[in-house]
């Protein structure tokens, strides 16, 4: 069995798209519990998969280390959130398929980082985000670190269907994916723990590849990117 198929669950979510109107809110029920199912199980398995290479590989984490660890979990979970719902809705093969490597990508990161969180004996949470980027006494726990998207826009992009929802996927992901690699570049740069100097380079590879095509795809379907994010 594949890391890949081990997180299908058992639900179909096309069983759950065919409820009435009535049943909607248990088929949001149901979705939320399934992501948090896989969410877990990525974290488990992204623990086994690298805790041997963190230990060999492990300095004593210093506050980017952890902050980056602390709030680019926290940043994934919003992006595999957006990609779970668009590989669900969306009828476009292209976008199924990306959107299925985003979230199966980031779901494992986000298991590596809260295993070395563990490991080093912190909390998964950053009451003070970003602050490890120079950011002053940072962001604040209820303010957005960069790329994020608003609750309003996750809101609209969950009640979206075809084409709209496609092109707004992809202006929010875009926008996600630039500030993503705000903080994975710091990370890379500025990290001191080899395991985190290597994945957060890993990540900025990975998303300024995955970037080139939603561009690509957003110009085809005739949309225009959001302006880059600012921190």
């Amino acid at each position: 069995m594949t890391a890949s198929a081990a997180l299908e669950p058992d639900v179909q979510i096309d069983d759950l798209d065919n409820a009435p109107p009535d049943g909607q809110c248990l088929r949001r029920t149901l979705l939320t519990i399934i992501a948090v199912a896989a969410l877990v199980l990525a974290g488990a398995l992204g623990y086994a998969l690298h805790g041997s290479s963190t230990s060999s590989s492990a300095a004593t984490p210093t506050a980017v280390d952890v902050g980056f660890a602390q709030d680019m979990s926290t940043h994934h979970v919003q992006a595999t959130t957006m990609a779970g719902y668009e590989r669900d809705t969306t009828t476009d093969p292209a976008l199924k398929s990306l959107a299925t490597d985003i979230e199966t990508s980031q779901q494992f990161q986000v298991g590596e980082m809260q295993g070395w969180l563990d490991q080093w004996d912190k909390s998964r949470n950053n009451p003070n985000q970003m602050s490890w980027m120079g950011m002053g006494m940072g962001i604040g726990p209820n303010a957005l670190m960069p790329g994020m998207a608003t609750p309003a826009q996750m809101t609209k992009l969950e009640s979206s269907t075809g084409k709209t929802l496609d092109i707004l996927f992809l202006q929010l992901m875009i926008h996600h994916h630039q500030g993503g690699l705000q903080m994975a570049a710091y990370a890379r740069d500025h990290g001191s723990n080899l395991s985190v100097i290597r994945l957060a380079g890993a990540m900025y590879a990975l998303q300024s590849q995955e970037l080139v095509q939603m561009e690509q795809l957003l110009r085809q379907l005739g949309g225009t990117p959001l302006p880059p994010p600012v921190h």
